[in-house]
């Protein structure tokens, strides 16, 4: 009799076992934050939590529209950056060196301080700062958030903040030379600067929106970055000519 209930007791634990397992919950929007560095921070450490992310970037200015599109892969030995400009030039980023080519023909190898084929106001190294989405959220520091709301983006919940930006303190903490020039000679010239982050499920950023305009309040530059498919299967290597 007692090994009749063992046995019972052992089948009840292996199907147990084999009983389908409860899915994990859907990531959901944390809450509210009330402050800028406060948003900024959490943000640009949950980006930078996540092993890979796909973006798309879309920069308007002076009636130009010039659009990045790639993945980008956080490995051992750095970030690692596969993009297309303008579905022409493809741009490969590695540890130790760069490779580029024009309308699919041959690939050139590019050391990390040349300067970047898609970017003229940064190096091939400085490329994944502009589409790392933390390094993105980062350049935001020193903002003021002045308004937030809940806000459905593509039928997903997001939450909706708006900051004004600081264009000195952001030039500030640009490292490239050509940039913060570009910076400061906006800053001094009147400009003034704004953005918008839209921060979805797991609080990660899925959007962020940039934009920059005159004395007169014209819109001189507006620059949309999208970002999805976190820890997708993005692989980056050296391309074979």
């Amino acid at each position: 009799m007692r090994r009749s209930v063992v046995a019972l007791l052992l089948a009840g634990v292996a199907l147990a076992g084999c009983a389908e397992r409860t899915a994990l919950p859907a990531p959901a929007l944390g809450p509210a934050v009330d402050d800028s560095a406060t948003l900024i921070t959490g943000l640009a450490a949950r980006a930078d939590e996540q092993g890979t992310v796909r973006f798309a970037t879309e920069t308007t200015m002076t009636g130009r529209r010039v659009t990045l599109d790639g993945g980008l892969l956080r490995a051992r030995e750095g970030r690692l950056v596969s993009l297309r400009q303008d579905s022409s030039t493809d741009v490969v980023v590695l540890a130790d060196a760069g490779y580029s080519r024009t309308e699919g023909g041959t690939w050139t190898r590019l050391d990390l301080a040349d300067r970047a084929p898609v970017r003229a106001d940064t190096t091939v190294a400085g490329l994944a700062d502009e589409v790392d989405p933390a390094s993105v959220v980062e350049s935001l520091a020193g903002s003021l958030l002045v308004e937030q709301r809940d806000e459905e983006l593509d039928g997903v919940s997001t939450r909706r903040y708006t900051l004004l930006v600081d264009l000195r303190s952001q030039a500030e903490r640009t490292p490239g030379s050509s940039r913060r020039a570009q910076l400061l000679a906006a800053y001094e010239s009147g400009f003034t600067a704004s953005a918008t982050v839209w921060v979805g499920p797991g609080d990660l950023p899925v959007r962020v929106e940039q934009v920059l305009k005159t004395l007169e309040d014209n819109v001189f530059q507006r620059t949309l970055h999208r970002f999805t498919d976190w820890n997708a299967d993005i692989r980056v290597s050296a391309p074979v000519s």
